[in-house]
């Protein structure tokens, strides 16, 4: 499965059950490589206008198959490391105060970085995707 995931500088995704940040523009640059989009209804209201497929499963991840993209916020994905082949990160370039951290060891898993992609975001001067492959 590919996986997408916002960090922080300091891997935070989520402070006191809620999302660090949101920025249209992550959204529409998802786009840009699928066509559907798995989620869990944590997530739904990130992408009520989203102009492509958005399927709603509290169990995404024990469901996604290989093709499927994951677009995860509330999940500590480290425990399905074997079945993630790309991880996309979407990273704030800056701290915020959290609570949930995104804990996959990347080096350790076998990923490597394929691609860095930074544009200018609506909420943040500068977003930085980066692309994972395994």
């Amino acid at each position: 499965m590919k996986v997408i995931v916002c960090i922080d500088d300091d891997c935070g995704m989520l402070f006191n059950k809620r999302r660090q940040s949101r920025d249209s523009k992550v959204i529409e640059n998802i786009r840009d490589f699928t066509d559907t989009l798995c989620i869990t209804p944590f997530s739904s209201k990130l992408f009520d206008d989203a102009p492509y497929k958005v399927k709603i499963d509290e169990k995404m991840l024990e469901k996604a198959s290989e093709r499927d993209f994951c677009f995860v916020e509330d999940k500590d994905i480290a425990s399905y490391e074997k079945e993630i082949d790309t991880l996309i990160l979407y990273k704030w370039n800056r701290r915020y105060p959290s609570d949930f951290k995104f804990t996959l060891d990347l080096e350790k898993a076998g990923f490597s970085l394929a691609s860095v992609l930074e544009f200018e975001g609506t909420s943040h001067e500068k977003i930085t995707r980066e692309v994972y492959n395994r």
